[in-house]
């Protein structure tokens, strides 16, 4: 018969982790209204079917810089319908409303809630992580979070509700190449923080003027051949650039030059 020996510390540090791992903070709606300045936080949903509807349906009713947040979406979705897994308690599941919106600058507003995503991860847990345009998070070539924008036209303005996804905790994501900070980061993972500090520096990146070039730094891929589908139809290009509208300026292997917005082009690999 063999014996087993584990290190004591090793033994420690998992038996740690995975306590570590298995605590789960809830919301808590007082601290986030007490830190969110002029964001509030309007309901924390335990099931949902998607927190975009909801603020699509109600928005009449309901205040500038309203958040709502939900445990569980039942029809989260993405660009194309795509559906999100939003498992309970395993995610942020996130929207929030921007009434009498400038029309002209809905292209910032996706900027900035990319980059928000991309800056509050790096500085909250130290992981790198990169923009897949025009509005995918990327970790270890992994979806990490998605956002959808819609927007509600007014005569001069318009309502928009900005929603995003992401994954904290690790759940079964099926055949999607996905991944959560979890699997990344070894240690707490409070949500309320992530909300707080999330929309502060969203707020920061909306009043900067280089967020185009910020968005740039991020954004990935740039510089070699990929697999697309554009108009329908799967095409090899490399991607140059993306522009000051937010269109995607791309080269195909006979060197035309394109200039594609994102209901025009669907990239099909992380990278």
């Amino acid at each position: 018969m063999c014996d087993i020996y584990m290190d004591p510390f090793a033994m420690f540090t998992y038996f740690n982790y995975n306590l570590l791992m298995s605590k789960i903070i809830p919301y808590n709606s007082e601290y986030l209204n007490a830190h969110l300045d002029v964001w509030q936080i309007q309901t924390i949903f335990d099931d949902i079917p998607s927190t975009n509807t909801y603020l699509k349906e109600q928005a009449q009713n309901l205040s500038n810089k309203t958040i709502i947040l939900a445990n569980q979406q039942s029809s989260g979705r993405g660009r194309y319908q795509r559906q999100f897994k939003s498992t309970r308690d395993k995610g942020i599941y996130c929207s929030c409303l921007m009434k009498n919106y400038d029309p002209q600058s809905l292209t910032q507003l996706s900027f900035a809630c990319a980059l928000a995503l991309a800056i509050t991860i790096e500085e909250l847990y130290q992981l790198h992580v990169q923009i897949k345009w025009p509005n995918d998070l990327l970790l270890n070539n992994k979806k990490l979070a998605g956002i959808l924008i819609e927007s509600m036209h007014q005569a001069e303005s318009m309502d928009v509700v900005i929603g995003f996804g992401l994954n904290v905790y690790h759940h079964d994501f099926g055949a999607l190449s996905a991944i959560a900070l979890e699997d990344a980061y070894y240690s707490t993972l409070d949500r309320n923080e992530f909300i707080v500090h999330f929309f502060r520096t969203f707020d920061l990146l909306l009043k900067t003027e280089n967020i185009l070039a910020l968005y740039r730094e991020w954004m990935v891929p740039k510089g070699e051949f990929i697999s697309t589908t554009i108009q329908g139809n799967k095409t090899e290009v490399m991607i140059i650039d993306v522009q000051k509208n937010g269109s995607l300026l791309v080269r195909k292997e006979d060197g035309t030059e394109l200039s594609l917005f994102n209901e025009e082009i669907q990239i099909l690999s992380n990278l």
